[in-house]
């Protein structure tokens, strides 16, 4: 490649990275600590991508509650200490309306787990059925399967 082509080439490159930051027309991965939980998420055309919050730890539901909770006090938190003015760069007006819609816009799972109060027999079984229900949900495991089913089975 001759030395005009490779700087037309860089200068292209540069011009085309520059308009897809003021855009944000990429979709980017963020992993930001906080409160002891690794929140991920991610972002494109400057708003965050609600599905994507705390989207690995979706097979752990207690995990998950906890870092969408930690996720909605993060955007709240990152939106009240970004500085705005007038002399702030372009960039940290785009953040700072991204995650201030984030703030108010993104709704946690909220998931309570607790044991059971005693209750009669039937009780019992519906509650052993519906936790086994929730064991094999992604488990492909027979006998987990089999015990659900003879669990459930003897419900009326």
């Amino acid at each position: 490649m001759d030395p005009i082509s490779t700087l037309l080439a860089v200068y292209m490159s540069a011009a085309n990275n520059h308009v897809s930051d003021i855009y944000g027309a990429e979709i980017k991965t963020e992993i930001i600590e906080y409160d002891g939980t690794k929140v991920q998420f991610q972002y494109q055309f400057w708003k965050i991508k609600n599905k994507t919050v705390c989207s690995t730890y979706k097979q752990d539901m207690r995990t998950y509650s906890k870092c969408t909770v930690n996720a909605q006090a993060l955007f709240s938190a990152v939106c009240d200490e970004l500085p705005i003015d007038g002399r702030s760069h372009w960039k940290v007006k785009k953040l700072k309306n991204m995650y201030c819609n984030a703030a108010t816009n993104y709704e946690p799972v909220i998931a309570m787990i607790a044991k059971p109060k005693k209750g009669n027999e039937q009780q019992d079984i519906k509650k052993k059925c519906n936790l086994l229900i929730l064991k094999t949900m992604g488990n492909t495991s027979k006998d987990l399967i089999a015990e659900k089913d003879f669990v459930c089975g003897k419900m009326n």
